[in-house]
């Protein structure tokens, strides 16, 4: 590795003469050789976090029809479940792709490989880039195959879901290298064809007009570049608008995303508090691009803790940033490289940075993928001035050290189990680790696993339960009194009672904060949109909560929680059975067959259900004529009263329910229902 006297600088602006096509492409083959020695133990894991919903359960991806394609531009991100915020149909095309052409299913092995090509794709466009940058071949090999081993990489690259980085990376870094290659008249139209196709894969693509910006300032030939590039600006700027426009489209209408505080506590911080800690994340952003041996797929509430006016880590965080960006100034005629990685560095983390805006995550290993590109550069670039020889052994070690922590890195994005195992010893204070593992403990073996399950529901619990109600989160406290319950199976039946009285508490714990998060939503809601539109709530936490009750013979308190449960989701069919048992324990047999009605209306009258109104019918004085036979089967009959006075019940119960899920077209839909088939005038 000689000097950087040759490479690009503001005395040699000269592109310099590209290496010959067969070294490019030995090189090319060494940089897919190391990529696949730190990756190759990622190919037969299975799928981890996000990935499992995203791959095995959206219909969308299963078939190729034009239904399918259609509802992947229509719909969000995350459908059938609403209200996320987010709009990524290239990434989503991309898993249909695999999925039904190439025919991996819910196989996890072909999506691994498919991310990996596409990490070596961008690593042979890094190649190009760092070219350009270096002028030689040696340093841009370097560059690359430092970003291809990087373990930060892994996150985006081991995890399905970072199909979305992948994606991204790749039409920024091939837009950049587009750009500055090519000045024919077709290149504005590659460009938003490229630009498009990236902000549609995931967002922060959007950095590709910053980059361009960048490049002309530290290597453009002339100060009129920008003038006459003017149509290549045009172009992605148009790709943006575009962007904003389907965005507005497809995710106006749908339901506002519920902000949760404990995923970014920065959002409840004030202005300086809040940047402080973003200028904490990045701290240990660098920290982990020098240094990558404490991963985590995970850093909420309350791994990295809110700075304060006096917060060591927060304001050395800013020295070590702003000494960066005086050296990058100061330094600017002499070392253009140095501002351009600067300035790649800083654009690109920039919208993941929570310093502009507050976005879902306070950190995330993901975000740097881009990001790091200016790292491997940069770190090529000071071992390039040092003496060749101890540069060349340094950069070896470095090349090992990293490819085999990615190596190791990996087995740890099998499943959740490994994942939440291998992590929450990095980042014990997040609470969703301590979570994410006791619910892979509970899948795994509920009763081998039962005591640590709860120990771990409870630590995730402890780091959260000084929070307010409206500030905190449902889902570990229903866990815990989920796990509880779960606990009676594996105890005698005098410790029973004492497990459900303290799975109560946790429960009604969990409504309580449930409670006060819908509230903080609705008032969202009323704020942005001026009406209520969605309901933000589990309905598990009510069902569980009613079977607690129940349990513990509290059947009233009961029917409460499976009523609100409907309200919640009419179409949960575990709330009309919950309620035809606390109706029963309670000797009201009319609102058993009413609530057995209404289940009967939305399962499209399953014979079980059937055959259930039948034996409740024949219990009830009045219930002797509710059956009649008609060819050969038992039906409803109609001419009876009682039947009839039910039905119409159920429906006015159907009409209720979907009026209390704010969905006033399913209510209108059951009311005419009730209507046309039972003769029944329901009020609206």
């Amino acid at each position: 590795m000689a000097g950087l006297a040759r490479s690009r600088s503001p005395e040699n602006p000269r592109r310099p003469v590209p290496p010959a096509p067969s070294s490019k492409w030995r090189a090319r083959a060494g940089l897919l050789l190391l990529a696949l020695a730190a990756y190759a133990t990622s190919f037969g894991l299975g799928l981890a976090q996000d990935s499992v919903p995203i791959v095995t359960q959206d219909a969308r991806v299963q078939t190729v029809s034009l239904d399918n394609v259609k509802l992947i531009l229509e719909k969000n991100y995350w459908w059938p479940t609403s209200g996320d915020g987010l709009y990524r149909p290239v990434t989503t095309l991309s898993l249909l792709f695999n999925y039904a052409v190439l025919g991996n299913g819910p196989q996890a092995s072909g999506y691994h490989a498919v991310n990996f090509m596409l990490h070596v794709l961008n690593v042979w466009l890094l190649f190009e880039l760092a070219l350009l940058l270096f002028g030689r071949r040696s340093p841009a090999f370097f560059a690359a195959a430092l970003w291809a081993v990087h373990p930060i990489a892994t996150e985006a690259v081991t995890n399905i879901i970072g199909r979305a980085d992948l994606l991204a990376a790749m039409a920024v870094l091939g837009g950049l290298l587009l750009y500055i290659r090519s000045e024919n008249r077709w290149a504005p139209a590659a460009l938003f064809a490229i630009a498009t196709a990236g902000v549609f894969a995931k967002e922060n693509a959007a950095v590709l007009l910053g980059l361009m910006l960048l490049w002309d300032v530290c290597f453009a030939e002339g100060k009129s570049t920008v003038q006459r590039r003017w149509p290549s600006y045009a172009a992605v700027a148009a790709s943006l608008l575009v962007l904003w426009g389907v965005r507005h489209e497809v995710l106006g209408s749908l339901p506002l995303p519920q902000l949760v505080y404990v995923d970014n506590p920065l959002r409840g911080a004030g202005f300086w508090s809040a940047r402080g800690t973003a200028l904490k994340a990045i701290g240990i952003d660098l920290c982990l691009l020098l240094w990558p041996v404490g991963l985590s797929c995970d850093r909420s509430f309350d791994q990295i803790p809110l700075a304060t006016p006096g917060d060591p880590w927060a304001w050395l965080s800013l020295l070590v940033i702003l000494s960066i960006l005086a050296v990058a100034l100061i330094r600017f005629r002499q070392d253009r490289l140095f501002f351009w990685l600067t300035g790649f560095f800083a654009i690109t983390i920039l919208p993941t940075s929570n310093l502009l805006i507050v976005i879902g995550a306070t950190m995330a290993e993901r975000f740097l993928y881009l990001p790091s590109v200016a790292f491997a550069v940069a770190i090529v670039a000071l071992l390039d001035r040092m003496e060749s020889r101890h540069a060349t052994a340094a950069f070896a070690v470095l090349l090992v050290l990293y490819a085999g922590r990615t190596a190791v890195r990996n087995a740890a994005w099998n499943d959740d189990l490994t994942l939440a195992t291998t992590d929450v010893s990095t980042a014990p204070r997040s609470f969703r680790l301590h979570d994410m593992l006791a619910k892979a403990l509970y899948v795994k073996d509920a009763r081998a696993n039962i005591d640590r399950i709860i120990q771990e529901q409870e630590a995730s619990w402890a780091i959260l339960s000084a929070l307010p109600p409206d500030r905190s989160t449902s889902a570990p406290p229903t866990f815990l009194g989920i796990y509880y319950a779960t606990k009676t199976d594996f105890v005698s039946p005098a410790e029973r009672k004492s497990w459900y009285q303290k799975s109560l508490q946790m429960l009604l714990r969990a409504r309580e904060i449930s409670r006060a998060l819908e509230k903080a939503y609705d008032e969202q809601q009323r704020a942005q949109r001026g009406r209520l539109t969605a309901r933000a709530a589990p309905d598990y936490l009510y069902l569980h909560l009613a079977e607690t009750e129940m349990h513990l013979e509290d059947y009233a308190d009961a029917v409460e929680a499976l009523r609100y449960a409907r309200g919640l989701n009419p179409l949960q069919l575990d709330a009309y059975d919950g309620l035809s048992i606390a109706y029963h324990a309670l000797g009201q047999l009319p609102m058993v067959a009413v609530t057995l009605e209404a289940k009967a209306q939305v399962d499209g009258f399953q014979p079980a259900t059937v055959r259930a109104i039948r034996e409740i019918y024949q219990k009830m004085p009045d219930g002797a004529c509710a059956f009649v036979e008609q060819g050969g089967q038992l039906q409803l009959n109609m001419a009876c009263p009682r039947v009839r006075t039910d039905l119409c019940q159920a429906g006015s119960e159907l009409v209720s329910a979907f009026t209390d899920a704010r969905q006033p077209e399913e209510a209108r839909r059951w009311r005419e229902t009730a209507a046309q088939r039972y003769g029944c005038a329901l009020q609206p």
